[in-house]
């Protein structure tokens, strides 16, 4: 019994040096690791505020380059380099930059305290409104205060924006992105309300994607610059034409091309138990172009009129209006087969309007109407030429999106459904969250790419 208790005392005293020894340890180690953690969030703090100033120097001033050093508010010191295609030194900054080209801004700041440094390296970019699926600067018919609502079975996807106000109405379905300066509103509440529950009433959209509802500032449509950019790089590959163009788009042995076309409406009849008479555009002469030997850009100083199958990547402008005559649709179509990879992408730009005409859905001897594009209307809207009259005229099937000034109407409904004009079926093209049609107008704000930060000491 002795012996087994000398033992025991024995094992608790080599126990309680091993203790004390550790606990001595952790005292030594534990004040030169808290130390370190702290210049190394020091020098982390100095970047990331240059990177900060920089980022506000940018929303106050788009054009805005140049460089910052830390100041005396600053226990440590750092500097902040911008970078952009035409800056020199930018092939000695190693960086991650896969493709350079003039709306991409690359920021590389350091901080440094007490031996540790910290870099970050943000890039920048100005994005395209192609890859918006929904876009407006306004919620209400033009030239009015009539509200426009999305209702219960609206099913949105992809990025979605409004410089106004969202008008829900039950429970529409968004599954992108929603973002606006201004809270929603919904059919059920007060549009003057101070609170959200008052605004909202008892209306729940789902938003599965972010909801942002306070942005700073709104997300403003093209200017003219842009689009002057866009006619420019026209004129200096592009196909141009100096007046109103009817346009067609064809593919022929597997080769995109587009016709400039004069046509006239013809009246044609199919006996079916009764006369079905319907309006078709007859080609009276032709002029073919080879999409595939310019840029890709069409510019029209006027009018243009547009129909065909696709090919290729291709962006249509036109300095006063858009009319679509027919179907516009893509000869790969992405979402027709996941196998196949289709590289057909088209832009509509429109200074004015981008139209639908009255006879669209008859071009090809049935209803409905197919637009693959992403279509850009700056004046006014998308809309559908008299909306109001002649019953109903099918599905408006769109892959793309849509980018208006004010959200235009395509079609009445009532208590049985469509009334005159279009359904709705807007499928949004993955696609354009990474590809652009050629020369599409961009945004006048950045957005971040990437942030990568290490650290060193």
């Amino acid at each position: 019994m002795g012996r087994a208790m000398l033992l025991l005392v024995s094992g608790l005293v080599i126990l309680s040096g091993i203790i004390q020894y550790s606990n001595n340890r952790r005292a030594e180690i534990l004040p030169q690791e808290t130390n370190e953690y702290y210049y190394e969030q020091q020098a982390k703090n100095i970047s990331t505020s240059l990177v900060d100033n920089a980022i506000q120097n940018l929303f106050r001033d788009m054009e805005w380059t140049g460089s910052i050093d830390a100041d005396d508010n600053f226990s440590g010191d750092g500097k902040l380099r911008m970078y952009n295609m035409g800056t020199s030194g930018l092939d000695t900054v190693d960086n991650s930059v896969l493709e350079w080209d003039q709306y991409k801004v690359l920021i590389v700041s350091e901080g440094n305290y007490g031996g540790y440094e910290s870099e970050i390296e943000v890039l920048l970019q100005r994005d395209s409104f192609s890859k918006f699926s929904y876009f407006t600067n306004e919620e209400r018919l033009p030239n009015s205060n009539t509200q426009i609502f999305f209702s219960t079975g609206d099913v949105l996807t992809g990025p979605i924006h409004s410089n106004g106000t969202f008008s829900m109405a039950g429970s529409p379905t968004f599954n992108g992105d929603v973002s606006s300066p201004n809270d929603w509103v919904g059919q059920s509440g007060d549009y003057n309300g101070d609170t959200s529950e008052e605004r909202h009433g008892s209306d729940t959209p789902e938003f599965n994607g972010t909801a942002n509802f306070d942005m700073a500032t709104p997300r403003n449509l093209p200017g003219q610059t842009q689009i002057d950019d866009l006619k420019a790089a026209a004129n200096s590959g592009g196909i141009t034409f100096n007046s109103d163009a009817e346009l067609e788009f064809y593919v022929s042995d597997d080769v995109g091309y587009v016709r400039e076309t004069e046509t006239e409406w013809q009246q044609e009849c199919q006996w079916v138990g009764y006369w079905n008479c319907y309006w078709v555009q007859v080609v009276v002469s032709s002029t073919s172009y080879t999409l595939s030997d310019y840029n890709g850009l069409i510019s029209v100083d006027g009018i243009a009129k547009v129909k065909g199958e696709v090919k290729g990547k291709v962006t249509l402008h036109a300095s006063q209006k858009i009319e679509i005559m027919g179907d516009i649709i893509y000869n790969q179509n992405p979402t027709a087969d996941p196998n196949i990879v289709s590289s057909d992408l088209m832009g509509l730009v429109s200074e004015g309007d981008v139209v639908v005409d009255k006879y669209a859905h008859q071009d090809n001897g049935s209803s409905d109407l197919n637009i693959h594009a992403s279509i850009m209307a700056l004046d006014n809207a998308f809309t559908v030429e008299d909306y109001w009259t002649g019953g109903n005229r099918g599905v408006l099937n769109i892959l793309g999106g849509i980018i208006q000034k004010n959200r235009g109407p395509v079609g009445t409904f009532n208590s049985y459904g469509t009334a005159s004009g279009f359904s709705k079926n807007y499928i949004y093209d993955e696609r354009l969250l990474e590809t652009i049609p050629p020369s599409f107008p961009r945004e006048s704000i950045f957005t971040i790419v990437y942030w990568k930060e290490k650290t060193s000491s």
